[in-house]
């Protein structure tokens, strides 16, 4: 009986396995058809400054600009933020107040992206603008800003979990050396937990970089890099904004629609490009341990 339900198991995992490997490649392969006519009638001329249809130039550089100014902001915030307060909930919390404090930071991760846009524009964008003098506070940092909040949870509630499983063992035998509180989270827990709150920072990554609606109601909408390019309180442009927007506008087969494809295409690249250097850099780390 046991072995049947051992072979079961296997089998499911296994299964598992292939199926998500198989949806990969079916999301790659798809993009990259559809992708297929702009990589070959634009070429290079993909990686410009302008996007205008009409004049079929199609340049995609204010938008990966917009991508990435925005995550970066969202991650500068959102990180330390993140871990710190994982580290609170973790490791100063008492422990009947831990399970109360997290369940409330996990409530923010169900909250839909088109409410959280929704109290951006109510206040964050008013708020930037007032700040700034702007005649618009829809921005890039004020996307980045919203992002950051919508992030959050996802950081917290991983890096706390990769905290907290830590053996106690570890802890005891730091407070018997004579460490400090500071010197065990410091000097035991953080070096154990680094790198699953990489994979959490990560994951937050992955979440920042495909966040549409919010995005696109912050982020200004104007396809144009900046002048000069670190002024984030200039509006701009994202490539899932930039997606929203337009798919839907689109004639299907058309070059307009190939060069959306392309767009899709490159953050997918970029969100594995990323993912795969990073379990390398890690894979590395724990060899040399």
């Amino acid at each position: 009986m046991w072995a049947s339900q051992n072979k079961l198991g296997k089998g499911y995992v296994i299964t598992s396995t292939y199926v998500s490997i198989a949806i990969t490649l079916l999301i790659f392969s798809i993009l990259f058809c559809y992708s297929f006519q702009a990589f070959t009638e634009i070429g290079w001329r993909l990686f410009t400054h302008n996007w205008n249809p009409a004049t079929e130039e199609y340049g995609i550089l204010p938008m990966l600009y917009g991508t990435l100014s925005v995550t970066c902001i969202a991650l500068l915030i959102a990180v330390p933020i993140g871990v710190l307060t994982a580290i609170f909930t973790s490791e100063i919390v008492p422990k009947q107040y831990r399970l109360y404090i997290k369940s409330a930071i996990e409530l923010l991760a169900g909250i839909p992206s088109i409410v959280y846009g929704l109290i951006g524009i109510a206040f964050f964008s008013t708020w930037i603008s007032s700040w700034f003098d702007l005649a618009s506070g829809r921005t890039l940092l004020t996307a980045g800003i919203l992002l950051a909040i919508m992030i959050l949870p996802t950081i917290i509630t991983l890096s706390d979990d990769a905290l907290f499983n830590i053996p106690k063992k570890y802890r005891e035998a730091s407070k018997g050396l004579g460490f400090y509180s500071y010197e065990v989270i410091q000097k035991t827990i953080w070096p154990i937990a680094k790198k699953n709150i990489a994979g959490a920072i990560l994951l937050a990554l992955g979440r920042a970089l495909g966040e549409t609606m919010a995005v696109m109601l912050l982020v200004g909408s104007i396809d144009k890099i900046p002048d000069p390019f670190y002024k984030v309180i200039s509006p701009g442009q994202t490539i899932t904004s930039k997606l929203g927007r337009e798919v839907g506008e689109s004639a299907f087969g058309s070059l307009h629609f190939s060069a959306l494809n392309a767009i899709g295409f490159i953050l997918l690249l970029l969100v594995i490009t990323l993912t795969v250097f990073t379990q390398i850099y890690f894979r590395k780390k724990q060899e040399a341990l």
